[in-house]
């Protein structure tokens, strides 16, 4: 059995990606809280909107919300997204005066999917139950790393229908990032 699993999630250190003077900490604090569910929702981190997330210098939080919630909202229709597309409409939505601002029930509509949101450790080990069972997961599962690296305990002894379910899992999660 593999020791490792990797998913392709290194995440971006906004104050490393953009040069800038002076990054507030305040943009940092909101960009990672919602990096992880951007990443989810399909937004490519290209250059540009990495800048207008440094340079954006008001309802930073707000426009997050509420394009995530947007995104959700079109998910939860059927509608298909593109990356490109999704990162465009939200450089318009920071750049725009007012930014976006979350209705009532987009504020609901994110709360009720607030597992977005969370890490790949904490969002990974939740899946692992689900998909696994909270005994085979703590069986085979030492460690989360913030990349969605899953370390499995090594040497451990499994039945076929366990590995086939770690197999399973495996290709859950791929197709979770994609």
């Amino acid at each position: 059995m593999v020791a490792m699993y990797l998913l392709n999630l290194k995440m971006i250190n906004l104050r490393q990606a953009v040069f800038y003077e002076y990054v507030d900490d305040g943009v940092i604090e909101i960009f990672d809280r919602y990096k992880w569910g951007l990443r989810r929702l399909g937004v490519n981190f290209s250059q540009d909107l990495l800048e207008t997330i440094i340079y954006c210098s008001h309802n930073l939080e707000n426009t997050l919300m509420a394009f995530c919630s947007w995104v959700l909202w079109l998910k939860s229709k059927g509608e298909k997204t593109n990356p490109e597309i999704l990162s465009e409409t939200l450089i318009q939505a920071l750049k725009s005066d007012r930014g976006w601002i979350p209705y009532d029930y987009q504020k609901d509509f994110l709360e009720q999917n607030l597992d977005l949101l969370e890490s790949p450790q904490v969002f990974l080990w939740k899946v692992a139950e689900q998909q696994l069972g909270e005994s085979l997961r703590n069986r085979a599962i030492a460690d989360i790393s913030e990349e969605g690296k899953i370390i499995f305990h090594p040497n451990i002894t499994l039945t076929d229908e366990e590995k086939e379910k770690i197999e399973e899992f495996k290709v859950y999660i791929n197709q979770l990032y994609l």
